[in-house]
């Protein structure tokens, strides 16, 4: 590949800060290896002296491969994660090893056992340990005190209280979590002169790609390193943060110029990737945005095209995707060539059920999530399982008190029980009322189909309630439920019987468990989260409407420009053929297209 004159300038930069503003399919890798050769074999630095960081550690093994092959005398240059790069350093000044690093399941069940000792009768379920886990996360990424954070899984009291207890419980166990390694790393070198000038002395060169998706925590600990040379050379894009719900600010890279007076700044406004329609249309969209560095990028890749199509309805919609990649396959094109992305992992289970019924090779590894086992799916089946008869007795907790009703849990102990004739021996005078009424409900939803059962569910029993309630105590932590619930109520509307419903589930479980076990290439299922980094020929974007794209509760500026960001990364997967496709109709209910639409025009 010939060199741009721009992307020459970063490559030959030698000493001082640096910023690189790397757009979509510019070459940030080939700048980033290019400068460390160069730097090894022009400048004659000790390779042992540079650290290049990565987000991940496929992309540290992928850079370090193509690097080692480009300059085999390179070979002391240390790539690392950040995670990986600050673990070294505290097992070289701290009694730390590997084994002590908390496991993600164990992890787990420490927050578990730290919400049932804080708030004492609670029965934390899967989402509510989940919730906690991010928000303990993202307390430790943050670098805030207590009483700046502001959770979005509990009150601030009850966050307080579970993470003493979790940090508590990772002492007595002599172990830490991943999180930890950062903020032990930072205390280290802010509290040991010693560890910091020899950590500054064995690493003079600094390479950050990914610039964007740094934390304040990962910064600040970056500062002490670079010492008074500063020879820290960040690579990124801020167009392409999309990573706050981790703790990412990309507002660390204006920082970076106000906290290095001399630093260079570079552009690389050409984008290998993308032909020119989908570089036009896509930087149309992102220049909406206020809060970013103003870039001018351009494309000489002509053979391209970006189609903008409406249909009445999402069957429509996914029938269209269907015939197209089963059309293109047939045609001599690499399944694993063409994507389908989407905003939120509930949304492609009926098109995946689509290419599963039509036998079109698709790979939808962990690409979406499972409805019918998400809080608003166990709720639903609990419920029209009540209503046929005996039940386990986790069911009967699943619904006893969704909505709120005061009947107590423990009174619950049998392994199964009917709600249809509840005995209300026992329970106070108010518990046992609702439980009657809740039998009521149960006897009523007895001669639905499911379609109308979840409706009854919904409206009458009180679920969307509930479900908001829940979403405005969390800080709007979750909601993507209601979604769920149109979606599940979708995919029962043709079922008339409770067990052909199950039966539809079972079959289509089975499914994508056998297209997981399958080692062919298939079409890529992927959140926009899951493509950033990826590239495909052909790229479809689905359910592109209002309230999806962006997402409902993307009133704020910061959140929309957040989610702008997000389908900017998705439009620019595509190496050639670009698909937006919204459908007049979602789940039942009148959509109108996404306002990002108009934006590209």
């Amino acid at each position: 590949m010939l060199l741009s004159k721009e992307q020459k300038q970063a490559g030959s930069h030698v000493n001082g800060p640096m910023l690189v503003l790397a757009g979509p399919g510019s070459g940030k890798t080939t700048v980033i290896t290019m400068r460390v050769k160069n730097l090894v074999e022009k400048e004659h630095i000790p390779a042992h002296s540079i650290l290049v960081i990565t987000y991940t550690r496929t992309a540290a093994f992928e850079m370090r491969e193509r690097f080692f092959k480009m300059c085999p005398q390179g070979a002391s240059v240390t790539f690392a994660t950040f995670h990986s790069f600050f673990f070294k350093i505290l097992r070289s000044y701290c009694p730390f090893e590997p084994s002590d690093l908390i496991t993600d399941a164990a992890r787990r069940e420490t927050v578990k056992h730290a919400i049932e000792r804080s708030l004492p009768g609670f029965n934390p379920n899967k989402e509510v340990i989940e919730s906690v886990s991010k928000d303990i996360a993202l307390f430790k990424n943050m670098f805030l005190d207590r009483e700046s954070f502001s959770p979005a899984s509990c009150g601030i009291a009850e966050f307080n209280k579970i993470l003493s207890c979790y940090n508590n419980k990772l002492r007595e166990s002599g172990n830490i979590d991943f999180d930890d390694i950062l903020s032990l790393t930072y205390g280290l070198l802010k509290n040991d002169p010693r560890a910091m000038a020899e950590i500054r002395d064995s690493f003079n060169y600094i390479l950050i790609d990914e610039f964007q998706d740094i934390n304040l925590l990962q910064y600040e600990t970056i500062r002490l390193l670079e010492g008074n040379e500063q020879n820290i050379f960040a690579v990124g894009d801020d167009d392409q943060a999309i990573y706050r719900f981790r703790g990412a600010d990309p507002s660390l890279m204006k920082r970076f110029l106000d906290d290095h007076a001399k630093a260079q700044i570079v552009m690389l406004p050409e984008n290998h990737r993308c032909p020119k329609c989908i570089v036009e249309s896509s930087s149309k969209l992102i220049s909406n945005n206020r809060n970013r560095f103003k870039k001018e990028l351009f494309s000489r890749i002509a053979d391209g095209s970006v189609t903008v199509k409406a249909f009445d309805s999402t069957s429509d919609e996914y029938r269209f995707v269907a015939q197209k990649c089963a059309a293109a396959i047939k045609a001599g094109a690499d399944p694993s060539s063409i994507a389908v992305l989407y905003r939120n992992n509930y949304q492609p289970g009926p098109l995946i059920s689509l290419f599963a019924s039509q036998n079109i090779p698709y790979d939808g590894k962990g690409s979406h999530s499972d409805i019918y086992d998400s809080l608003p799916g166990r709720i639903v089946l609990s419920y029209i399982t009540a209503s046929r008869g005996d039940i386990p007795r986790e069911a009967a907790l699943n619904i006893i008190n969704v909505p709120e009703r005061g009947i107590p849990r423990s009174a619950f102990s049998r392994t199964r029980t009917n709600l249809l004739t509840p005995d209300t021996k026992g329970f106070s005078p108010a518990a046992g009322r609702a439980l009657v009424e809740l039998s009521k409900d149960l006897v009523m939803m007895s001669g639905l189909d499911p379609f109308s059962c979840i409706k009854y569910i919904r409206k009458k029993i009180g679920l969307d309630r509930y479900l908001k309630e829940l979403a405005a105590s969390r800080n709007n932590n979750l909601t993507d439920l209601l979604p769920i619930l149109d979606v599940l109520e979708e995919d029962s509307r043709n079922h008339a019987t409770y067990a052909d419903w199950c039966e539809h589930i079972r079959l289509k479980r089975s499914a994508e468990s056998s297209n997981s076990d399958s080692k062919r290439p298939g079409v890529r299922f992927l959140s926009f989260h899951s493509a950033k980094g990826l590239e495909f020929e052909t790229v479809f974007i689905i359910d592109t409407s209002e309230g999806v794209v962006p997402s409902a509760h993307s009133f704020l500026r910061d959140n929309l420009e957040e989610e702008r960001r997000m389908f900017y990364v998705a439009l620019t997967r595509s190496k050639k053929d670009l698909f937006v496709l919204y459908a007049k109709e979602h789940c039942g209910r009148t959509a109108a297209p996404s306002r990002f639409i108009g934006e590209l025009k």
